[in-house]
């Protein structure tokens, strides 16, 4: 049981259970909209004009899928529970078939297009009017009419009409409630999310509060009140527009689609209840339908294109922001000096590294020459740096890599690595040098063999600001002059002439006035001048006139304090009477109509519309048209502002472009996930490759496909995250043909203002020969430790290589060996040298085996004689016992020696144990050599000896006798030492 109550209430959540819900969702919003539509029939025709249910089911298939076509039909069944009337079913079938298929095509159609459901591009908008609103519908209209007309509801020739109601009806409701849909449950990622409020909220949302309070405020007074024939002549549905063009610009898509849904709205209901200027103009209740729908035709589609190139210019202007940021950000936080000089060799550009590198501001340095500077007039060698800097600035193509002296502000020297760019216009001619440094002065006096630095900075524009697009825009019937400014081409390009010009002559055209005129405060707001005059008399413009605020003081007070300044007399009225002398009679002018021009909140400037001839009576129609005007003057002030930000931010790509695309470091940035994001191109060299396309397309993954070490990038990704940055980092990695190269890092992270990861994004260079170098001369070093060590014992080659002039050690315990060839000089008489240098090769060769064998020193060998010592230079307690051994293995490798060479070689061996003095001295050929009585009595020892025997001393008996077999020759006459006592050492006890 509780796993059947566990599964019932999984089920909410499971995919069945999501997409009943949603069925269910759409099937009773559409019923809803259906019955809200026929109730509002039922006490008027008017409701034919809109109806909801088309736009409700195509907006639902848009948000989940065409699979939920099944919600159309049980939202006409829910509709029938709630309305129950007589039913036919040729009528119900075709109905719901028309009205599947109807939405189906429209979701698939433009899904195939590229639709946006946001509706932020202006193409989606033109694709949803064109393939949603107008053509699907015809597939509703044509099988619903055609289901009647086969029940026999219509004739042949009622069955056009229907289908003509049935077709306006349905695509309307796709015009007005399928954008009001999707933008509101859709997330908004476009110019309404672009657009936050400079102000603090609570102003935004009071702006917003105001705005919509007068839409519904001015759209019930238009359509809700009964008109006289004599003003419904006149234009009143039109209205509301300057607040659905107010929220299409400043308030976003969501405000845009609102205000067009609540007027369309209140004409409906206001017209139902027969007000509004539609019954007033109509003939007919048919002919007030038709008026009626085109007129929310025109609102809807207006609001919808004017959202749409409010959102896509919003859109570009934020990612042109944010392409100019990243390469600053780039160029300034690069770990290299990069300047430009010009033509004639003077700073222009000094980086934020450059600045503290040498000690200057980018402020102090611009503008001067580099030689007293940065450059030394000399180097510290005598050379005139101010020649080869001359030299530079003539033949730059001569030192695109060059090392030279340099010096601080502070007067210290160091050496630069420049890479230099000479920077050339079309014609070839020398525009400037990119210079890009590195301090070398630590390497330029620890490393003599490095290699220069090859390549520098850049980072490759990846993304790419597309060009505005301006499309014709086709409307319907009773187009307004002020839907033809919003389309004109100078108002959104920034042409502020041309657009005030198309200003004027609007006015002027529009509302039959002789001049029309744009006048701006100057900065000090003491003063306005005309920017355009338009005489429609002389059909001519002008500009150039200027009034002092503190000549007119009554008329510059009720500009700031009033919406609009209606004069019937201009020349008697108290605000305008000021300019009668001067300015109102010569010219004629009789009543004026000026509006305050509005710009952040503060007044900028006036629009005056001046009438000459009979005095006029300005209408509230009139006033609104001049407020619109006012704002239409604002729209293309804010233009040519975007357009000048744009050339700047345009031109400062430009320039942060040039420094990277002639950089000669590779730069790259890298997602978490090791996917390149941008590669400039000296990376594609080092690694190999033809092209950044080549690139991505073969290391699609660097953690496995880029280091030789699989772990490589994962530590260093941990060193990232932990230091947040690397530098100097040395790896091996895998060019594009397989080989194998060593490269040079320095990288860092690059997080969100929350503190989380963005990408990393770094340089690289080519550090091989560096490393073959380093290899090359780690191998000449052990091929010279190597003969040292042939020659000294380790330790003591180790102490002469920290340059010991002098090396003498005394050890208290050591025991020392010679050993001589008996009848060596006969036996050389009797072969040649060669041979005799060979014999001797041989003997001693096997003497250094068991040298070696038992860890014994090699002192020298002096002609045939050879001489071993035990105990150092590292002591050792058995040192006696070692020579022992070593002693009586010589015995035996002469006697297989003679037995291998057919001779009868025989040798004597002397041994004695005590204190010497050990070192090397002198200057020359150096030797490790021993002194003292210990070594004289091991000389003497052998020399008094048999052949064939090894005699030791009583001290080399006191440390053996345990361990080996010895036999006392007695008391015998020594040289120089008088009467010893000594012995044969014989073997080993063991």
């Amino acid at each position: 049981m509780n796993l059947n109550l566990n599964q019932f209430l999984r089920f909410p959540q499971s995919r069945i259970g999501r997409y009943l819900a949603q069925v269910t969702v759409v099937a009773v919003v559409y019923a809803v909209g259906a019955r809200l539509a026929i109730s509002i029939q039922g006490v008027n025709p008017f409701a034919s004009s809109v109806w909801p249910p088309a736009g409700i089911a195509q907006a639902g298939l848009f948000l989940f899928g065409s699979k939920l076509w099944p919600a159309i039909v049980l939202g006409t069944f829910l509709l029938n529970l709630v309305n129950p009337s007589e039913q036919i079913f040729e009528v119900w079938l075709g109905g719901n078939v028309g009205a599947i298929l109807q939405a189906v095509f429209a979701v698939k159609t433009l899904g195939w297009l590229g639709f946006r459901p946001s509706l932020a591009r202006l193409k989606d908008v033109v694709n949803l009017i064109l393939f949603g609103a107008l053509i699907s519908t015809q597939i509703s209209c044509t099988i619903g009419a055609f289901s009647i007309y086969l029940a026999g509801r219509v004739d042949w020739a009622g069955y056009w009409s229907l289908r003509w109601n049935w077709w306006l009806g349905d695509t309307m409701g796709v015009l007005i409630l399928t954008p009001l849909i999707l933008i509101f449950i859709r997330p908004q990622v476009t110019a309404e999310r672009l657009k936050t409020p400079t102000d603090s909220q609570k102003k935004y949302l009071m702006a917003r509060g105001v705005w919509l309070i007068l839409l519904i405020g001015v759209s019930w007074l238009v359509f809700e009140s009964k008109h006289e024939a004599s003003i419904a002549r006149y234009p009143l549905e039109y209205l509301p527009f300057p607040l659905i063009i107010w929220a299409a610009l400043e308030l976003g898509q969501r405000s845009a689609v609102l205000a067009s849904f609540v007027v369309s709205i209140i004409a409906i209901l206001g017209s139902s209840h027969g007000g509004g200027p539609f019954i007033a103009k109509a003939e007919n209740i048919n002919q007030a339908i038709l008026f009626l729908q085109a007129f929310l035709a025109v609102v809807t589609i207006t609001s919808l294109l004017l959202a749409a190139t409010v959102a896509e210019r919003t859109s570009a202007e934020y990612s042109l922001r944010e392409s100019e940021i990243k390469y600053r950000e780039l160029v300034e936080n690069a770990n290299s000096i990069i300047l430009k000089l010009d033509g004639d060799g003077n700073i222009t550009f000094f980086n934020e590294f450059a600045e503290n590198f040498f000690g200057y501001k980018e402020e102090e340095i611009l503008g001067k020459n580099p030689v007293g500077t940065i450059i030394p007039h000399t180097d510290l060698e005598g050379n005139n740096l101010e020649l080869v800097y001359n030299e530079i600035l003539h033949n730059p193509a001569r030192f695109i890599s060059y090392e030279n002296e340099n010096m601080r502000r502070s007067g210290d020297r160091v050496w630069v690595s420049w890479a230099n760019k000479p920077l050339v216009d079309a014609a070839g001619k020398l525009l400037g040098i990119l210079c890009i440094g590195t301090d070398i002065t630590d390497r330029r006096k620890a490393e003599i063999a490095l290699q220069k630095l090859n390549e520098k900075l850049e980072i490759r524009v990846e993304e790419r600001t597309n060009a505005l697009k301006q499309s014709e825009l086709q409307l319907q019937k009773q187009k307004s002059a002020l839907i033809d400014l919003a389309k004109n081409k100078a108002l959104n390009q920034g042409d502020l002439t041309k657009a005030l010009q198309e200003i004027t002559e609007t006015a002027s055209r529009t509302l039959e006035v002789t001049r029309s005129s744009v006048w701006l405060y100057d900065r000090t707001k003491s003063k306005i001048e005309c920017l355009d005059l338009f005489d429609s008399a002389l059909n001519q413009h002008s500009h150039g006139l200027e009034l002092a605020a503190a000549d007119y003081p009554v008329y510059f007070q009720a500009l700031l304090e009033e919406r609009a300044i209606a004069a019937f007399d201009a020349q008697n009225d108290f605000r305008t009477r000021e300019f009668a002398e001067s300015y109102l009679i010569p010219f004629g002018i009789t009543s004026m109509l000026d509006t305050p021009i509005q710009i952040g909140g503060e007044t900028a400037g006036v629009v005056c519309l001046e009438q000459v001839g009979m005095p006029r009576y300005w209408t509230i129609e009139e006033q609104s048209f001049a407020v619109s005007l006012a704002d239409s003057v604002t729209f293309a002030m804010e233009a040519r502002e975007r357009q000048r930000a744009e050339e700047a931010l345009r031109q400062a790509e430009a320039k942060y472009r040039s420094i990277f695309e002639n950089a000669i470091v590779g730069i790259f940035q890298t997602t978490p996930n090791g996917e390149y994001l941008s590669i400039n191109p000296a990376l594609i060299r080092i690694y190999g490759y033809s092209s950044s396309e080549e690139l991505r397309r073969n290391l699609t993954n660097i953690n496995r496909q880029l280091y030789v070490d699989p772990e490589r990038r994962a530590e260093l990704i941990k060193l990232m995250r932990k230091n947040g940055k690397i530098s100097d980092v040395e790896s091996q990695v895998y060019r594009q043909d397989g080989s194998i190269i060593w490269i040079s890092e320095n990288a860092y992270t690059v997080c969100d203002r929350d503190g989380n990861l963005l990408y990393y994004e770094g340089t690289v260079q080519d550090i091989t020969t560096r490393k073959q170098a380093e290899a090359a001369l780690r191998l000449e070093q052990e091929k010279s430790d190597r003969l040292l060590l042939n020659v000294l014992p380790q330790p003591i080659a180790d102490r002469l290589k920290q340059d010991q002039s002098i090396i003498a050690d005394t050890f208290s315990e050591v025991t020392v060996l010679f050993a001589d060839i008996v009848g060596f000089t006969q036996i050389s008489s009797k072969i040649s040298p060669p041979e005799l240098v060979s014999l001797l090769n041989d003997i001693f060769s096997t003497f250094d085996r068991l040298a070696e064998k038992h860890g014994l020193e090699k002192i020298k060998t002096i002609g045939d004689a050879y001489m071993v010592v035990g105990g150092l230079p590292m002591p050792r307690s058995d040192h006696a016992e070692a020579i022992a051994e070593m002693a009586l293995d010589m015995q035996q490798a002469i006697i297989d020696f003679s037995h291998t060479h057919n001779q009868d070689f025989r040798i004597r061996i002397g041994i004695n144990s005590g204190p010497v003095v050990a070192g090397v001295i002198g200057i020359k050929k150096f030797i490790y050599d021993l002194w003292g009585d210990t070594v004289n009595t091991a000389s003497r020892m052998e020399s008094h000896g048999f052949p064939g025997c090894i005699q030791v001393t009583s001290a080399t008996y006191e440390r053996l006798q345990d361990k080996y077999l010895l036999q006392s020759r007695g008391t015998i006459e020594v040289k120089g030492k008088g009467e010893m006592n000594t012995y044969f050492l014989t073997g080993s006890k063991l």
